[in-house]
């Protein structure tokens, strides 16, 4: 490759024109930030340059969008800097133009605003400033470039600006009178916007702090007396004011009290919330002084800002089409969304009953308790030895999503679905896709991906059957049910977006409805029949219709709902509380009314959701140094038995017989509790508590009147006295899922990535 040399060729001027003398030192600087940013240098610190934190643009940059501007090719120039997040906007008006520099971070904060600088000197500067740098640039291409744009700022005559008279245009908005004593508070804006200078020719969206920084007032209405907030770049103001709600609104939601100060030049925007709800809002300027509302609720706080920023940035829209591209007006404007339709909905928390429990009783007749009847175990002298059958290998594989259908086992993972021959372990069919959520429906399967398609395949081939498409699910983990049979379509019921449930037909693709929570949030779903009852971790608890999704009646609690309600016959129990925190309470509804039944205050936090057990409801509670477990009346709330916690609250699984309750517990033990007295029957260690592995999901299996028990290895127990039938599986795989078909085979997966099939071994029964 052969370099070759390129030297600048000296031109004479134009006739009349001289070349650009060389600027003194720091002359760029003191045009573009001024004195009172230079008056900012530390003490030896070099004049020519900018003072510390205040970056400049490149001359060359600069210099190519000034020449822009003398040309009338382009109005306005945007130039970010690299070492900092800070942005130079240059905008031309007539022979002027107006400078301004502000970083560009959450909280843009504002330098200097439309500083008036003459266009012909601020082109001379900036050329001088590149003519010095290009005697220090080693690369003979840049050189010559950047000649080139020396020489065309000396050619440049400004050509007169076609439109050098635009004006601002004047909006109102807000409250513009006293609202009356029914407002506490109520804020109103005086705006001057102007209209953007250069209308994007392409759709494209683009991040513009600039075009917020139009000029203006805020006031605020207070009890009958206007209090001037802000002047200058008020949307800035509004925009902290905005992030001050953020914050209410999430504290609000998990119910804590709240301080935070946030500022934006001279304006300031506190609030503060007590643990009991009550809120202080304080707004005001520094110069103007403060002034502070108390004894306000969230809604009341909240939408007076909400509606003030709704309105000023309607006004801005409505000057200037061109910003709905605009990238900070648009997530502005979605984050205040946003944040009204939660606050809403906290305000419309008063619940309703079912005035018609009748028609709803008939439709939907409640679902029998699944309680497992434990058999008589086998001959008191045998001993069960398992064989390992097959093992297979499957990358990434995923133990909430492996089910056992017929004689095939389905296995899901982050990548493909597939599914296995139960008594080889051969692969029978496999599809790719990157599915975040699979699940079940009679001999199918459903799987949502990330993008929001979902597709329905039959297990028999793996082909599709069908295949739709929901929002993404944002703002919360995937949730999938079905429900159908007897006189239900088919129906699988999907989170979707930030806050929604959507039904799907699974014949034919299409939605049936969509039920719309409060905010982003994780749903908590109990079938009974036809009524789905749902908890979305704030204070109502929804009965809907699954085939209609018409809300048959809504629960208003006084405290959060976190776990799902479980259902015994006709009654709804509900427990009240953040899981390990405060105070909870226990309350029984009516399940076709809605009625409240009872309430019972609880002394202490409830670990986890409850468990129905045979005619009991049993919660893990805090409170000793273990925790106990409370067995409850679902009728009335009354106390049957209360006793240690055995490892329920911290983790446990638990399997309700027909006379006690199996709870596996983490720390490697299983135990039986008495269902009448809450006595221990028996229990046995299976892990050591600390050195061996604990899986994923503990749930005990009841198989042929056995008891297989996850731990570090899979045990089978006798349900009458705990014995071991037997050993543990010859099996090394920590069984992270473990499912038992009807033969008694054992079928363990690990996460890893391992799956194992283990057959019980033959053995002679002596016949008397």
């Amino acid at each position: 490759m052969t370099v070759i040399q390129l030297h600048p060729v000296a031109r004479a001027p134009l006739p009349g024109r001289e070349p650009p003398t060389p600027s003194e030192p720091g002359a760029l600087a003191q045009l573009l930030i001024g004195p009172p940013l230079l008056g900012q240098l530390r003490p030896g610190q070099a004049p020519s340059g900018p003072p510390t934190g205040c970056e400049l643009p490149s001359p060359a940059e600069l210099l190519g969008a000034l020449l822009a501007m003398a040309e009338g090719t382009r109005r306005k120039a945007l130039l970010p800097l690299s070492g900092q997040p800070a942005e130079l906007a240059v905008l031309r008006r007539g022979a002027n133009v107006l400078v301004s520099y502000y970083h560009t971070d959450s909280a843009p904060e504002v330098l200097v605003l439309d500083r008036r600088v003459p266009l012909r000197a601020l082109l001379d500067a900036a050329a001088s400033d590149l003519a010095s740098a290009l005697a220090h640039e080693p690369d003979p291409w840049s050189r010559e470039l950047g000649h080139r744009l020396v020489k065309r700022a000396a050619e440049q005559t400004i050509a007169p600006e076609p439109d050098a008279g635009v004006s601002a245009t004047r909006r109102l908005g807000g409250a513009l009178e006293d609202p009356g004593e029914k407002h506490a508070i109520a804020f109103g804006f005086e705006a001057a916007i102007f209209p953007t200078s250069d209308a994007s020719r392409d759709a494209v969206s683009h991040a513009d702090v600039h075009a917020m920084l139009f000029g203006g007032t805020l006031w605020a209405w207070v009890r009958g007396r206007r209090v001037p907030l802000s002047k200058g770049p008020i949307l800035l103001a509004v925009q902290r004011m905005v992030g001050a709600v953020r914050a209410l609104v999430d504290a609000a939601e998990s119910e804590r009290a709240l301080n935070v100060r946030l500022r934006s030049g001279s304006f300031v925007v506190a609030v503060r919330r007590e643990r009991g709800g009550e809120v202080a809002l304080t707004v005001g300027s520094e110069d103007d002084g403060v002034v502070t509302i108390p004894a306000l609720d969230t809604a009341g706080a909240a939408l007076p800002v909400l509606r003030l920023a709704s309105d000023l940035l309607r006004a801005l829209v409505s000057v200037d089409r061109t910003q709905t591209r605009n990238l900070r007006v648009a997530s502005l404007r979605e984050e205040v969304r946003r944040l009204r339709r939660i606050v809403r909905s906290r305000t419309r928390t008063e619940g309703f009953v079912n005035q018609d429990p009748d028609r709803l009783r008939v439709s939907t007749p409640p679902s029998a308790p699944k309680v497992e009847v434990a058999k008589a175990s086998p001959a008191g002298g045998g001993q069960l030895r398992f064989l390992p059958r097959w093992t297979a290998t499957v990358d990434g594989l995923d133990a909430a999503s492996t089910f056992f259908c017929g004689d095939r086992l389905v296995l899901a993972t982050p990548r493909r679905a597939m599914a296995l021959d139960r008594d080889t372990g051969g692969l029978l069919w496999q599809k790719e896709g990157a599915a975040t959520l699979s699940f079940l429906v009679g001999t199918a399967l459903v799987r949502a991906f990330a993008d929001g398609k979902v597709e329905l395949r039959e297990l028999g081939t793996g082909e599709a059957l069908l295949r739709a498409r929901l929002a993404p699910r944002l703002g919360g983990p995937p949730f999938g049910l079905f429900v159908g049979g007897d006189a239900m379509p088919p129906t699988a019921v999907l989170a979707e977006g930030r806050d929604r449930l959507a039904a799907l037909d699974l014949r034919t693709g299409e939605l049936r409805w969509k039920f719309s929570g409060r905010g982003a949030c994780e749903f908590r779903v109990e079938r009974s029949g036809r009524l789905l009852l749902v908890a979305g971790g704030d204070r109502s608890l929804h009965a809907i219709d699954a085939v209609t999704g018409e809300v048959a009646w809504r629960y208003a609690a006084d405290g959060r709902v976190c776990f799902a309600p479980i259902v015994r016959g006709e009654h709804v129990v509900l427990v009240l509380g953040e899981p390990g925190r405060g105070e909870s309470a226990l309350v029984g509804l009516d399940l076709y009314s809605g009625k409240e039944r009872f309430r019972r205050a609880l002394d202490a936090s409830v670990s986890t959701g409850p468990v129905l057990a045979g005619d009991l409801v049993v919660l893990a509670v805090t409170g000793s140094r273990r925790g106990s477990l409370l067995a409850c009346d679902p009728h009335s709330g009354e106390t049957a038995w209360m006793t240690t916690d055995p490892g329920l609250g911290v983790g446990g699984a638990a399997l309700a017989l027909d006379r006690a309750l199996v709870i596996n517990s983490p720390r490697g033990s299983v135990h039986a509790l008495d269902l009448e007295t809450g006595e221990t029957q028996w229990s046995r260690n299976l892990a050591h508590p600390v050195s061996d592995d604990v899986p994923r999901r503990l749930d005990p299996v009841l198989r042929g009147g056995a008891l297989f028990v996850p731990a570090a290895a899979v045990h089978v127990l006798r349900t009458s006295d705990g014995t071991s039938i037997g050993g543990a599986l010859p099996c090394d795989l920590v069984p992270d899922v473990m499912q038992v078909d009807e033969r008694g085979w054992v079928f363990v997966a690990e996460e890893s990535g391992h799956v194992g099939a283990f057959a019980p071994a033959p053995h002679l029964t002596l016949l008397r």
